[in-house]
């Protein structure tokens, strides 16, 4: 088997590193910005060492990142106004 590189690009990334705590659990994430997610950022739980694609939309479908994230049932309304400070919104993108 041979690999073939269709592409590769270079970016300098932006990493933020949260220590989260609530009343009960602590949370620790990575959040990665980057113009190769279609606006979306990397987030990655350092406990559960999962990472899930995310944008200021997605938060409203919590099925899609409570678990991956490792995020207790009583901390899902604090994480989802969380992830709308720190978050973009999706970008509109032109399909061709």
């Amino acid at each position: 088997m041979t690999l073939d590189i269709l592409s590769e690009q270079k970016e300098q990334q932006l990493l933020h590193y949260f220590c989260l705590i609530s009343n009960n659990h602590r949370y620790d994430l990575t959040i990665g910005y980057s113009e190769q997610f279609f606006g979306k950022a990397m987030v990655t739980s350092i406990q559960s060492g999962k990472m899930v694609l995310l944008c200021q939309e997605d938060t409203y479908s919590d099925d899609h990142w409570v678990e991956r994230l490792g995020i207790q049932g009583e901390d899902i309304s604090e994480f989802q106004e969380f992830f709308s400070l720190v978050l973009q919104t999706r970008p509109f993108l032109e399909q061709y």
